[in-house]
């Protein structure tokens, strides 16, 4: 009698369906590849090919895909340096972030007004800090200077920005710059108070210049005074600050 072989055994047929095409990643990187100042779901869905409701497995809305795209671009920068010079350390740091800034459009504004932080801005924050630490600041004076250079830097970046945007169609100064109508307002009130004329023109040539410049003059006199609270040695933070 011939025995039988059992029946061999297959391996189950894959189950029909759409392979996953997106991750929180993925959505952050199409935000910023169309960047962030202009930003929409529907956007973002077109560029990944995908329904724009299928964004929500992921994210919970706009905010949270500007959040999530702050975050990737933060870990992605290259802004740590071996230099044991404390001002190169923060100059590098500080245009590192400039030129994220001018690379990811809106960016700026993103880190001023989102009502939460990037981890990884946090954990950037907390290694600078330390750097700075190990390279003779007291801690509460390093949080002082990092916290405001990089303030600094988003709010001089996003000042500018917000000078060559155009006046919305039916609005006061259409199609004029934020510039533009600054520059009125000024030359208007010097004109009626010749008194004022010599700082007002003297803050048009600023205006008028390369925003980096000026933007570069603000971060020497903010590292001229973290030189002397470094001096200064260790300080508790005032009460109630």
């Amino acid at each position: 009698m011939t025995e039988r072989k059992p029946p061999e055994r297959r391996p189950p047929e894959p189950r029909p369906g759409r392979p996953a095409r997106i991750s929180r990643e993925a959505i952050a990187a199409a935000a910023l590849e169309i960047g962030l100042a202009e930003v929409t779901l529907a956007a973002i869905a077109a560029r990944l090919g995908v329904d724009h409701s299928s964004l929500y497995r992921h994210a919970k809305g706009r905010d949270d895909i500007l959040l999530a795209a702050a975050d990737l671009a933060i870990a992605r920068l290259d802004w740590r340096t071996e230099t044991g010079d404390w001002r190169l350390y923060l100059e590098r740091l500080a245009e590192s972030l400039w030129d994220l800034y001018e690379r990811h459009p809106g960016l700026a504004d993103v880190h001023r007004t989102l009502g939460d932080t990037p981890v990884s801005g946090i954990r950037a924050f907390a290694e600078a800090v330390g750097r700075l630490r190990e390279l003779g600041f007291a801690l509460e004076d390093a949080v002082l200077v990092i916290d405001s250079v990089t303030d600094m830097t988003a709010d001089a970046f996003a000042g500018w920005q917000a000078l060559g945007r155009r006046g919305a169609q039916g609005t006061a100064g259409e199609g004029a710059t934020m510039a533009e109508k600054v520059q009125r307002a000024w030359t208007r009130a010097a004109a009626e108070d010749p008194a004022i004329a010599g700082p007002v023109q003297a803050m048009m040539e600023v205006v008028r210049g390369t925003p980096k410049r000026w933007w570069g003059r603000k971060l020497a006199l903010l590292l001229d005074g973290a030189a002397a609270l470094r001096g200064a040695g260790a300080r508790p933070l005032p009460e109630g600050g």
